[in-house]
């Protein structure tokens, strides 16, 4: 009783008819509940936009059968429907520690991520993500303006908050020491009083102190760096004329007079750089951090060394050590300049790991292995063995067509069109491609656009006889839905998500059209005799839109 009711859930599944759906899932539920059960009527609830109860029915499935990744991926769905992007991305990982690899959780958590960074790179995100760094209590508990925050409890719930949340800054706007920490945080005075004092005010300001006698230690100290410092802007004036070996010298003896002064090191490795010397330019730097950990200098200097030990490796092509000595300059100080090199470097990274995977031969290889397992009912290892095609061959259309086939199989219909799309677009000359395309259209019963795919290829090839046969089925699909009298709401909510319907119907002469038509149906004979109106009102009649009896 309990498998009827779910195969019968199933079929209407696939027919689009989720409401239906979710009673038999129900009815099947109530006789003997499981965690299939829960997934699949939280597709279906996904499938309608009610994601409190998708989600509901994914924590039963999760709770029915913990080590289901199915289960997790049902969950990161629905919270990514409710734009709880940091949510979906944790349900995608803890889904992935129980089954690594998993299509539908990998393709998930990286829409997530990609809608998250998105949403982020608000104005309002923008300015709160300062917020974000690491040691922002540190830094507002060195501030002798800002340390006396911390005293009050609701203060740093708030900070804690805005480190969690960076997007939330809008609600503490009001708050006088929030404006004031971000302000420190960000290097700026936001609440910038005027700094010039009043006439009487300056009558009465005291003269400054003498400056105390240095001592004959302090005398001596002086004399060294000064002596140092000379050395240095002879450097510095040798390396503007591009007289590098002298700026060289200059320096090295700087070095020499002060050996623990960074700032020296740093110098020098520039003009290695410059000189191509890019070994040398890292050695340099890491003695001169070496040196600056020992005398406890700034740490913008620290991050200045690591930063140039980053462009260094990058020259070299050893990315992965840039992208370590960009994060650890990073670690030191959070400059705009480090995180846009560490951005573009990783960036390069990727790109360089992808070109270098490049194989046409492997990536065939791969996709007939998916062929193979598609064969045998294999679909969710066909999809990776496809999904190694694609890596492996960016610019093959092939395995996208072959990948959608398995989706289709597996019910993930936005993704199989995802791949039909993706593959038309990368071969607009591809038949197969096309007709995949118009079949997943067809099935879910969006007519409108799989006669649109067939139409396509007959004009590829005016002979097709399979598109000939099933453009005939659509349109008597298309007619059977119209004459029913029946109205298929899931059906029409498809249809006014798609841009070409909702542009036919906020066109001013077509809404006057439809009107008429509605209050005089015979008007409608008349308008179909101009091709270009007939053509819009023949779109809304296929995508079920408009019913004309």
């Amino acid at each position: 009783m309990g498998d009827a009711e779910k195969n019968l859930g199933n079929e209407k599944f696939k027919a689009g008819d989720y409401n239906a759906a979710i009673t038999h899932f129900t009815n099947a539920i109530n006789i003997e509940p499981t965690h299939v059960l829960y997934s699949n009527r939280s597709a279906c609830y996904c499938a309608l936009r009610k994601y409190d109860e998708a989600l509901k029915d994914a924590d039963c499935c999760i709770g029915a059968k913990p080590d289901w990744g199915k289960g997790y991926g049902r969950k990161g769905a629905a919270l990514h429907g409710m734009g709880r992007f940091n949510d979906a991305v944790a349900a995608y990982e803890a889904g992935l520690k129980h089954e690594p690899g998993l299509v539908m959780l990998t393709g998930g958590m990286a829409e997530a991520k990609a809608e998250m960074e998105a949403q982020q790179d608000g104005a309002m995100g923008g300015l709160g993500n300062v917020f974000g760094q690491p040691d922002v209590l540190q830094r507002i508990a060195s501030n002798p303006q800002t340390a006396g925050f911390l005293a009050d409890p609701g203060f740093v719930h708030k900070i804690q908050e805005l480190a969690a949340n960076p997007s939330a800054i809008g609600n503490h706007l009001q708050d006088q020491r929030i404006l004031a920490v971000m302000g420190m945080l960000m290097g700026i005075n936001i609440q910038t009083a005027d700094p010039t004092p009043s006439p009487a005010a300056a009558k009465q300001a005291k003269p400054e102190p003498k400056p105390e006698p240095l001592t004959p230690e302090q005398e001596a100290a002086k004399a060294i760096k000064d002596e140092a410092d000379a050395h240095k802007l002879k450097g510095n004036t040798a390396y503007k004329a591009k007289q590098f070996e002298e700026a060289i010298k200059h320096y090295e003896a700087a070095i020499a007079v002060l050996p623990n002064e960074v700032t020296y090191y740093n110098n020098l490795a520039a003009v290695m750089m410059e000189q191509k010397d890019f070994d040398g330019c890292i050695a340099t730097c890491k003695k001169g951090i070496e040196k600056g950990r020992e005398a406890k200098v700034d740490y913008k200097i620290i991050a200045k060394s690591f930063l140039r030990i980053g462009n260094a490796y990058k020259k070299l092509g050893k990315l992965d050590d840039a992208i370590r000595a960009y994060e650890d300059s990073l670690m030191e100080d959070r400059s705009e300049e480090a995180e846009k090199l560490l951005k573009q470097t990783r960036a390069l990274k990727k790109k360089t790991d992808e070109e270098a995977y490049c194989s046409p031969e492997k990536a065939e290889e791969a996709r007939q292995k998916g062929n193979e397992l598609f064969k045998a009912g294999s679909y969710a290892a066909a999809v990776e063995m496809y999904t190694e095609a694609m890596k492996r061959n960016p610019k093959d259309h092939v395995p996208y067509s072959n990948r959608a086939a398995c989706y289709q199989k597996l019910m993930e219909w936005q993704l199989a069109i995802k791949d039909a799309d993706r593959c038309v677009e990368m071969d607009p000359m591809f038949v197969k491609g096309w007709s995949r395309k118009a079949g997943i259209h067809f099935f879910l019963k969006e007519y409108h656009k799989a006669l649109d795919a067939y139409d396509h290829i007959l004009k590829l090839d005016p002979n097709n006889e399979e598109a000939k046969s099933m453009t005939e089925q659509v349109l008597a699909a298309v007619n059977s839905a119209n004459h029913s009298g029946e109205i298929d709401h899931e059906r029409q909510a498809r249809a006014m998500q798609d841009p070409e319907i909702l542009a036919i119907l906020g066109d001013p002469q077509m809404r006057s059209i439809l009107g008429e038509m509605q209050s005089d149906p015979k008007k409608a004979k008349a308008v179909m005799n101009d091709p270009s109106i007939s053509a819009k009102l023949q779109k809304l009649i296929a995508a079920g839109v408009l019913q004309v009896r």
